[in-house]
């Protein structure tokens, strides 16, 4: 592939599309109306934050799905992969060997596939935990989603106010903050039951002290049981031998790990906030959040022939993975005369230990490669073959420290404005040894020759890296009032990124190709050691042997054989119009721009990669009628992606990132939200995209040429559905002295290419369409629940996403998915003081 252009040089896009749905809302809308005119009330109000200010939700000019504290509860929302069901504009790709934390997000069909290594783009979907950005390059934060006030998802481009992931939108969590002068408490527990699976249980509680008469505490805890339903199946798996004997032949097995419920999930955590109300203008505010995670087993489905059985694998090595992290922050709120200013500073501490079953990686390349050959290269010290079956083990420390100030003038004067300084450093330390052979030969091993080459058994691959991301941003807007109704919004961030990578990668010195048959040699096997290293002289290659000149390692690996990085410098704006119709009616359009930083190839003779840029057009309206018994709001956009960062195999099988072609992503969200009585509440949204490439997405050689095309101009991109939509009804009544409801909730999601290549995803297959439905009724009173609930009720078990342990086509024939959790039931016991 090769860099098109440079990525300022962006078309502009005319509104060319009409959709029907919008006809099809508008009538649904007008029905809703007419009905809701009857009755008396009105809808909850809901306060975001997603402007660095208090706003209701219906005066904020974005396109905003925000989940509420109450609807949270309702819906029984604990996790990402509940919230991201119940949010139209996300779309994720789901690790199949970590029950949580390895998940990629994308928002609005902004998304390639293929991303998401540790040394590839950084997202484009910011994450935020409160006031900090707590995206992660290999996975988001998994957060337990107890007493928190709302989840917001912010679609289309938040550059100019959030930084550099996110381009595509940001989704942001926000926990209840300490009272000051109330006290209060609570706590839930729960048990549930998995169809074909597991029990699992959650408790949880909260409790609010006053301190003073100017300062609270807030503490919350967790501990949760989510129960697997996945069954690691007993078995034999057989590595063939030589193509003209049989004599070493290998047969593994899994006696040792095979059991049921193979996949689960335990969760524990706690927050801590403390409220000091310094004087009636100033509020300092610190607080700490902690969270470990372990989870067992496999979380893809094995959806070949060969493990034989649905929610089942035969896996051969060890799987887990332990996700734990903390969170130190401290906001200061004030006013210096007529400005108001904020300082949010945050430390993120995130290490993750991991390991997974690697043994298709291992099996299917000896298949490809004529029997004997890839399995066939490992020797253990008699000459014989060790336990070819892989494992992949991760080892990952992120630090993220960031600090952000932001001034802003009095709101209530015609021209306002906020200015705010950015400054975030992100380090990725991570060890990724593949392979991990028992037994093999000391001639195979890592830095064979220097005192410390035992260090690395069994690895026959190893990545070891630092990656240091750095963002220093200066923002800012004005909002001017043209008229009384009409508001005029200028924004623009300016941003210097920087990242470096330093480390190693490559093969062990035993580890060529003397064994295969003549002409079946994949470069990858005889090339990845030279390939590792940097012509400047770090390393040698010679006849399928790799070292390093350097007699000392480097931190926990045998050398530094990569020492690169890239910094750029680069501003986007943003141009909003409000118009405010009557109190009832807001119509606004946005032009606005997002990005994401460029980056390095780990591999020396691979090229930078450089920023790439979104662009979006966009017109909504947010409106409310009868008394605020219905809500109706809507966005239509159209987005121009350009000279997009997307992620491939490249020489000798490593993953490297260059600019692609540009895309075109139109889309219509919808949010309806109707009070029809006081006691039913119907709400429903809705999601419409379509996407296309506007070039050809293609390998090019050295002087330019199209070598081949892996999806032609047109094509769809991948995981995002052209349509995401939910439907929630909840009925309330009194049964004597007692409040009691009914609920039901329906979510779906349409079929959507899983691979962006063409023929990568004809191997694998498309995410088929999957629509899964809850029940729920509860009985309470004064300030207690009682909660009986069902989950996927129709036991829907579509794939999710689909993926393999190594490229399509060599692993394509064995895919994985990651299925909805299996009809679930459960009882829930609240209680409130």
């Amino acid at each position: 592939m090769k860099k098109r252009r440079s990525p300022r040089s962006r078309s502009v896009m005319p509104f060319a599309r009409v959709y029907s749905p919008i006809a099809a809302a508008v009538i649904v809308a007008l029905g809703g109306q007419i009905a809701a005119a009857q009755d008396s009330g009105g809808l909850e109000e809901i306060v975001v934050t997603a402007q660095k200010r208090s706003e209701n939700l219906q005066d904020v000019p974005i396109s905003i799905e925000a989940i509420g504290t109450e609807k949270l509860e309702e819906l029984n929302i604990r996790n990402f992969t509940d919230y991201v069901r119940m949010l139209p504009s996300v779309a994720s790709t789901p690790s199949i060997g970590a029950g949580a934390g390895f998940s990629a997000i994308y928002m609005r069909g902004i998304v390639t596939g293929g991303d998401g290594q540790a040394t590839t783009s950084l997202p484009s979907v910011g994450t935020y935990l409160d006031e900090q950005p707590v995206t992660t390059i290999q996975g988001n934060l998994d957060l337990h989603l107890y007493d928190i006030a709302r989840v917001e998802a912010l679609a289309g481009p938040q550059g100019t106010l959030y930084g550099a992931s996110s381009q595509a939108g940001t989704i942001r969590i926000i926990t209840n903050k300490p009272e000051v002068g109330k006290f209060s408490a609570g706590y839930a527990l729960e048990g549930n039951r998995v169809s074909e699976g597991g029990n699992g249980y959650v408790a949880e509680g909260f409790v609010n002290f006053p301190l003073s008469e100017r300062a609270a505490l807030r503490l919350v805890g967790w501990k949760t049981k989510e129960a697997g339903w996945i069954d690691n199946l007993k078995g034999t798996r057989l590595y063939p031998g030589d193509v003209s004997t049989a004599a070493d032949n290998f047969t593994v097995n899994n006696t040792a790990l095979a059991r049921d419920d193979y996949n689960t999930l335990e969760t524990v955590g706690a927050r801590a906030a403390l409220r000091i109300e310094l004087d009636d203008n100033w509020t300092v505010t610190p607080s700490v959040q902690y969270q470990d995670q372990e989870s067992l087993g496999s979380w893809g489905d094995d959806l070949s022939n060969f493990a034989a059985g649905q929610y089942a694998v035969k896996h051969f090595r060890e799987e887990y993975s332990r996700d734990k992290w903390y969170q130190a922050g401290l906001t200061i709120e004030g006013q210096l005369g007529n400005f108001d200013l904020t300082y949010a500073g945050n430390y993120l501490n995130r290490d993750v230990d991991a390991s997974f079953d690697y043994s298709d990686y291992s099996y299917w390349y000896d298949n490809l490669y004529t029997s004997g050959y890839f399995a066939g290269l490992f020797l253990n010290n008699a000459g014989g073959r060790p336990n070819p079956a892989h494992s992949f083990v991760n080892n990952d420390g992120y630090t993220k420290t960031s600090h952000e100030l932001r001034i802003s003038s009095d709101s209530t004067k015609r021209l306002r404005g906020l200015i705010g300084f950015f400054y975030q450093k992100q380090k990725h330390d991570f060890q990724q040894p593949f392979g991990n052979i028992v037994g093999l030969a000391d001639s195979m091993l890592l830095n064979r020759d220097e005192p410390n080459g035992r260090k690395y058994p069994g690895v026959v691959y190893l990545n070891s890296f630092d990656r240091i991301d750095t963002d220093k941003a200066v923002f800012g807007q004005l909002a001017y009032d043209i008229t009384d109704n009409l508001e005029l919004t200028v924004g623009a961030r300016f941003f210097k990124p920087e990242v470096t990578v330093d480390g190693f990668f490559g093969f062990g010195l035993g580890f060529s190709p003397a064994r295969a048959p003549t002409g079946t040699e994949p470069g990858a096997v005889a090339n990845g050691g030279s390939g590792a290293f940097s012509p400047m002289g770090q390393g040698w290659s010679r006849n399928g042997e790799y070292r390093c000149k350097s007699q000392a390692s480097y931190k926990d690996a045998p050398c530094r054989n990569v020492n690169k990085g890239i910094a750029e410098s680069e501003h986007i704006g943003r141009v909003n119009l409000r118009w405010t119709v009557n109190d009832d009616v807001m119509l606004y359009a946005t032009w606005s721009e997002g990005y994401r930083p460029g980056g390095i190839n780990r591999n020396p003779f691979a090229g930078d990669y450089i920023s790439d840029f979104l662009t979006n057009y966009e017109l909504g309206w947010k409106t409310t009628w009868f008394d605020n018994r219905l809500q109706f709001n809507g966005a239509l956009f159209l987005q121009s992606w350009d000279d997009f960062q997307i992620s491939f195999q490249g020489a000798n099988g490593i993953t490297q990132v260059a600019n692609g072609p540009s895309a075109e992503v139109n889309g219509l969200e919808t949010q309806l939200q109707w009070l029809a009585t006081d006691k039913l509440l119907l709400s429903a949204t809705a999601a419409f995209y379509d996407s296309e490439l506007k070039d050809d997405y293609a390998n090019f050689d050295a002087a330019g040429n199209v070598v081949s095309v892996n999806a032609p101009k047109g094509t769809q991109l991948p995981i995002t559905p052209k349509f995401k939509g939910n439907v929630v009804a909840r009925y309330s009544f009194n049964v004597g002295s007692f409040d009691a409801h009914v609920q039901g909730s329906v979510a779906h999601a349409g079929k959507a290419p899983s691979r962006l290549a063409l023929d990568a995803n004809a191997i694998i297959g498309d995410i088929e369409a999957n629509t899964t439905a809850d029940l729920s009724a509860g009985i309470g009173k004064d300030n207690y629940t009682i909660e009986l609930f069902v989950q996927n009720v129709g036991n829907e078990d579509a794939a999710l996403y689909k993926t393999s342990q190594c490229a399509e086509s060599v692993c394509g024939v064995q895919p994985y998915g990651i299925r909805p959790q299996p009809r679930t039931i459960g009882l829930k016991f609240t209680q409130k003081f």
